[in-house]
């Protein structure tokens, strides 16, 4: 989890902001800030962003913050038509970057931006930042009052992010709870955007998030729990292997060999071979069942 601490105890410095369209194909030009930070608030359809070796994609809701004296490229070019409220400004006092490892106690001198966060509740930080436009496009308004708008903005999306963060914890979602969605709906085929959209992530994020916890990105940890199946049919039944290949939910024979292959240094034929085996004559994986620690004490002949 990486945070921006923004003191509130003071507005901060408005520089600049816009409502921009990209087009087809359009690419953010390569900049590095100087001690601004900007925020890129997703209207619609999404564009693709690098804020150093980091690549983000922003959609509607979604919210990414660029610290200062970082820099922001192109990750690839927009698919489709966007639009996204770009915000400058500096803060009154040196910039803190946190990095907790659960999200920290709320407190009144500070506000946290994360990162990159989708919002479920995206309403109120779109009204402040239209206002904010509005200002900018209103000669008479006084400096400070876009200074107080641009605070205003900032509280808006950290309470957002604060009410959000505290009701995940007190919903207790964890990648856990993704692992065992994935691994009760794995029959499903389910999709990185299918998997985000149950838990109200953006996928881009939601997968960075399961490769740092688990090591691995959740494509592979589909794949992985399927040849964990695999081997339970392999061991445990008199299947055909392309029977074992579609239970196990490989809707190609020939990728499910390579995989297998990849995975075990074995054909599936030479790993129901290789092991003493219980036949129990099913065709169907109990969900609830540790897989890991059934395969390997069918493969010991426990």
């Amino acid at each position: 989890m990486e945070l921006l601490a923004v003191p509130i105890q003071e507005p901060v410095e408005y520089l600049k902001s816009g409502l921009f369209t990209a087009e087809l194909g359009w690419k953010h030009h390569r900049m590095t800030h100087s001690a601004d930070t900007e925020l890129i608030i997703g209207v619609s359809g999404q564009v693709h962003l690098k804020v150093g070796q980091d690549a983000f994609t922003v959609g509607q809701g979604d919210i990414l913050t660029v610290f200062p004296y970082e820099t922001i490229s192109c990750a690839r070019p927009t698919t489709t038509p966007s639009k996204f409220i770009w915000i400058h400004y500096v803060q009154p006092r040196p910039t803190k970057v946190m990095y907790p490892t659960t999200w920290p106690k709320t407190t009144n001198d500070r506000a946290l931006l994360p990162r990159f966060i989708h919002l479920k509740r995206f309403s109120q930080t779109i009204i402040a930042s239209r206002q904010l436009l509005d200002l900018t496009h209103d000669p008479e308004s006084f400096v400070n009052t876009k200074n107080y708008q641009t605070s205003l903005v900032i509280l808006t999306i950290a309470n957002a992010v604060n009410r959000q963060m505290h009701q995940q914890i007190s919903h207790q979602t964890s990648i856990n709870e993704v692992c065992e969605w994935i691994r009760i709906n794995v029959a499903t085929q389910p999709s990185v955007a299918q998997i985000a959209a149950h838990f109200f992530l953006n996928p881009d994020y939601l997968n960075r998030l399961f490769k740092r916890e688990t090591g691995s990105t959740i494509t592979t940890y589909i794949r992985n729990l399927k040849i964990e199946y695999a081997k339970l049919l392999l061991l445990s039944t008199h299947q055909s292997i392309q029977d074992v290949c579609e239970h196990a939910f490989f809707n190609d024979a020939k990728y499910f060999a390579r995989v297998f292959r990849a995975s075990t240094n074995l054909a599936p034929s030479q790993y129901r071979q290789a092991y003493t085996h219980t036949f129990l004559n099913n065709n169907q994986v109990d969900p609830g069942v540790d897989l890991k620690n059934k395969v390997s004490r069918l493969e010991h002949n426990i």
